[in-house]
């Protein structure tokens, strides 16, 4: 096992640093989300492929711009804050993390928020592709506050890129080590010692339960990941797990009714010093749920 392990650490090492991606994606991407909240169609025409993939679903851009734009005068003064985003190192494709704000009582001040985290993908400098998951319960419970990632103006006090780690070889031995169940083992190999999780402070054995629930009320439960992105520059990871096996109690607000399930998380993460300091995630719960009324 000793040597399995060196093997691992060995092997996720990278010879060189490539050379970092344009950045012009992710200023289009920008652009993007700001003239959503503006109603600026012929800005955002500009920047998207006439037809896009929403969620899974082909659909004319025009389509696009109607769902996810906000009207003028909207009553309930609807906008979105750009909260983090990751580059991935092909240039190609870009993470963000979002804070939706709502007004439901014009006569009052209280704004409810949550997060979504949006997968995004270009081809030809035009955004071709978009997959998002919100956070529906917060956005049900009407919070009024959603946690936000903390910046730093002394670029001094940025994590430090490690540019002899291959990140996606790194994330996909942390899967691992979850698909094994070797977690107590390994995780301070992965994690710091105190990471936040959703703006919660956790140590590493407050936030391993945090996934062993889960694989002890889901039989069999397998985390794939569906997509993978990384950006060298920031440290951080971005990726779409997809998550199957057969509930064996309640979980997730949901009662076993014998069926599989097949469900999804979108989840971001900050490393310092190789390891995860920060981790921002949107579980597909209401899908879930579905799956078992």
């Amino acid at each position: 096992m000793t040597q399995q392990t060196t093997c691992a650490v060995a092997s996720s090492e990278k010879p060189a640093m490539a050379a970092p991606p344009s950045t012009i994606n992710l200023s289009a991407l920008h652009a993007i989300v700001h003239y959503l909240e503006t109603h600026n169609w012929q800005e955002v025409e500009k920047r998207v492929h006439p037809r896009i993939q929403w969620n899974g679903q082909p659909q004319p851009a025009t389509d696009f711009f109607a769902l996810l734009s906000f009207p003028p005068n909207d009553p309930s003064r609807r906008h979105r804050q750009l909260d983090s985003s990751l580059l991935d190192i092909s240039g190609d494709a870009v993470a963000l993390r979002l804070i939706h704000c709502t007004n439901l009582d014009s006569s009052s001040d209280t704004v409810y928020e949550y997060a979504e985290i949006v997968f995004s993908w270009f081809t030809n400098g035009r955004l071709a592709r978009w997959q998002s998951l919100c956070d529906e319960d917060a956005a049900r419970a009407l919070n009024t506050t959603a946690p936000r990632t903390p910046h730093h103006p002394d670029i001094t006090s940025r994590p430090s890129p490690d540019t002899t780690l291959d990140l996606k070889h790194h994330y996909r031995a942390y899967i691992k080590s979850i698909n094994d169940g070797t977690m107590e083992r390994d995780f301070g190999r992965f994690c710091q010692p105190e990471l936040d999780h959703n703006g919660r402070r956790l140590s590493i054995a407050e936030y391993i339960p945090l996934i062993s629930d889960s694989q002890e009320a889901i039989r069999d439960l397998r985390f794939d990941i569906q997509e993978l992105l990384v950006d060298d520059a920031t440290q951080q990871i971005a990726a779409r797990l997809e998550f199957t096996g057969t509930p064996v109690r309640e979980w997730g607000g949901a009662k076993p009714n014998g069926k599989a399930v097949r469900f999804h998380e979108h989840v971001m993460y900050q490393l310092d010093g190789g390891k995860i300091g920060r981790v921002w995630s949107v579980i597909e719960l209401d899908a879930y749920r579905s799956q078992l009324s």
